[in-house]
């Protein structure tokens, strides 16, 4: 029941259940040491600052050029020359916005120190959100095999959600979120129809209708 409090709580600030899943993994997280956030520019719309312990050194990347101390531009597309390495990266709802994916993933590899860690969330039952582009859905299973090919640890990977009701919920957001007191029973109805499914069902649901992913991995 606490998960469905928490998917109220954020709701009623305007986020969707895709971002709130994200929030939720990442106050589980423990990164004290320095970290890049990849797609913002500013702590205040960041989601680094729901992590568990505050990091010591925060930066942040974009394709915009600013004159800003703790921000570096950096285009996973192309090539880079950045020298500074970071001992952890998050890539949370960036990858799927990036064709060629596999090409993001040696660039985010090559900031990394050694033994540091990459963080990547991306969506899965998920409205079409164009940041210029939306290319692409992954499972968490093309994101385990691409990165042990580029020699990275898989140490934790998720899915989440609690079914297609929840799911079909998370399609209809932008929609819902506008009358918040109809959408509030709403996803209480969703997420209690996803319980009693499992009930019946052999596999997670979780599994089968991902929202969103998340998986860390070691370089």
């Amino acid at each position: 029941m606490r998960l469905l409090l928490d998917l109220i709580k954020y709701t009623a600030k305007g986020f969707s259940v895709c971002k709130t899943y994200q929030i939720l993994e990442l106050k589980k997280q423990n990164i004290e040491d320095e970290v890049i956030e990849f797609g913002t520019i500013y702590y205040n719309e960041s989601l680094i600052k729901y992590i568990k312990n505050k990091p010591k050194k925060v930066f942040f990347s974009n394709l915009f050029k600013l004159k800003l101390r703790n921000y570096f531009c950096i285009n996973l597309e192309k090539k880079n020359k950045i020298k500074k390495r970071f001992k952890n990266i998050l890539a949370f709802n960036i990858l799927e916005h990036i064709h060629n994916d596999s090409h993001a993933i040696d660039e985010l590899k090559k900031l990394l120190k050694k033994k540091g860690k990459l963080y990547i969330s991306t969506p899965f039952l998920y409205r079409y959100h164009q940041a210029p582009k939306d290319y692409k859905r992954y499972t968490l299973e093309y994101f385990e095999k691409i990165l042990k090919d580029k020699n990275f640890r898989i140490k934790k990977k998720v899915s989440l959600g609690t079914g297609p009701f929840l799911a079909s919920y998370s399609l209809l957001f932008d929609y819902l979120k506008k009358i918040p007191f109809v959408s509030y029973p709403i996803i209480t109805l969703c997420f209690l129809l996803d319980y009693f499914l499992m009930l019946f069902h052999k596999n997670k649901s979780n599994i089968l209708y991902p929202i969103c992913i998340i998986i860390v991995a070691e370089k």
